[in-house]
């Protein structure tokens, strides 16, 4: 196969991907049905074969996406020199993330794939791995410049940083949408900041206030 032909391959894949994540936000995962995909993208329904087996890879690709997505989220804040303002702009751009992207939860939390699905569970925890291991970095490298308090668990920070950003969403999940994320946010890391800083710390500008920066991960 030509190298042309492997890019355009790459291309049309990551199309249909970016088209099933976006009918899963409008329909659910049941609406992401293969003619709605090949509709979707411009194409026949008999050219998604062409590029994946069946709708269960396509799934499994927009779990790659978003396992990829947020990775480069983390790649995005590396330079952030400050531990806990470093967590702040991350939890700020997950939240966006997910409220750009309403697929990203009616795929992660439906019942298709955490239920029954064990191949497709099993993927989103080892997509999910790196991203909480840099997560977990993050705080101990706030601890050992000591602005995490030290006598706290790492690992249990991580559940309680990931499970507060996890909770949250469904939450907006089920209020249709209309839940203020951006006002949820600022509050729910405020308490976090006061949770693991040493006493005397004040939140830090990224934290309890939006940090101006618009970059979402698209």
């Amino acid at each position: 196969m030509s190298t042309r032909q492997r890019e355009t391959t790459g291309i049309r894949q990551r199309q249909i991907t970016d088209a099933a994540l976006r009918i899963i936000g409008d329909k659910g995962i049941h609406g992401a049905t293969t003619a709605a995909i090949a509709v979707e993208v411009g194409i026949s329904e008999g050219n998604i074969y062409r590029h994946f087996r069946s709708k269960e890879e396509i799934v499994r690709s927009v779990i790659g996406k978003i396992g990829e997505d947020l990775l480069l989220i983390l790649g995005e804040v590396k330079i952030i020199a400050d531990p806990l303002e470093k967590l702040g702009e991350i939890f700020r751009r997950h939240l966006a993330y997910a409220e750009n992207n309403r697929g990203i939860p009616r795929t992660l939390f439906s019942e298709e794939v955490m239920v029954n699905n064990e191949a497709l569970r099993e993927d989103i925890g080892k997509r999910l791995a790196g991203y909480c291991a840099g997560v977990r970095e993050a705080i101990a490298e706030g601890q050992r410049q000591g602005s995490v308090r030290r006598e706290l668990d790492p690992a249990a920070l991580t559940s309680m940083f990931i499970g507060t950003i996890n909770f949250t969403i469904i939450r907006w999940v089920l209020s249709g949408f209309a839940l203020d994320l951006e006002k949820e946010r600022a509050t729910l890391w405020d308490t976090f900041y006061r949770s693991v800083a040493p006493d005397g710390s004040t939140v830090s500008s990224s934290g309890a206030a939006s940090s101006g920066r618009d970059e979402h991960v698209r």
